[in-house]
């Protein structure tokens, strides 16, 4: 495991105990079992560490789920993130609630954009829709799912996945296709 991964894992299970607010980099690489200096050599601060462990375990998260279903509103790509959300929830809470709350809110419209990208672009390019154009519908869509994902965090992250399906499929069933039939 790379120095990288070793202080992410020390500050995730820090995480798990406390707020992340309240954790120092003199805790992380105690736990570590690495010097100050390293964990200077790696990153710049704890933001940067926190960046880092987004973007790898998205890096991740989307290779551990290439493939969900293209003809869905995004329903499957809302759950995967919730399963993802749920799984990690300690560290989720923990970072929502301090001074994490903004790169949580940057990591997830990275991957949902990245999710949405594949749904919207499949079906724009068949209706020949401008990149201006899939490009407003994939922000739209990006900002009403993450607002939507973050408050499910900020009430604790209740019920179920399958739970914050159910609840928005009706809103998001045919949605695309509405949107790209009013922008044609």
């Amino acid at each position: 495991m790379s120095t990288k991964a070793r202080l992410a894992r020390s500050l995730k299970e820090l995480m798990a105990e406390q707020s992340l607010d309240r954790i120092t980099v003199k805790e992380i690489v105690r736990r570590c079992g690495v010097n100050r200096q390293t964990f200077y050599y790696h990153f710049r601060d704890m933001h940067d560490l926190l960046d880092w462990m987004f973007i790898h375990e998205g890096g991740e998260f989307l290779k551990k789920n290439p493939v969900y279903d293209y003809d869905d509103d995004g329903q499957s790509a809302l759950k995967m993130i919730c399963y993802y959300l749920q799984e990690h929830k300690s560290n989720v809470l923990s970072i929502y609630h301090s001074m994490g709350r903004e790169l949580l809110c940057q990591y997830l419209c990275r991957e949902i954009y990245k999710m949405l990208n594949r749904i919207v672009t499949r079906r724009g390019v068949a209706r020949k829709m401008s990149e201006f154009e899939l490009h407003t519908i994939l922000h739209f869509y990006k900002h009403a799912f993450v607002g939507s994902m973050l408050d499910w965090v900020e009430k604790g992250l209740p019920g179920t996945p399958e739970d914050v399906v159910i609840r928005y499929r009706p809103l998001l069933k045919g949605m695309f296709d509405a949107t790209m039939k009013k922008m044609a």
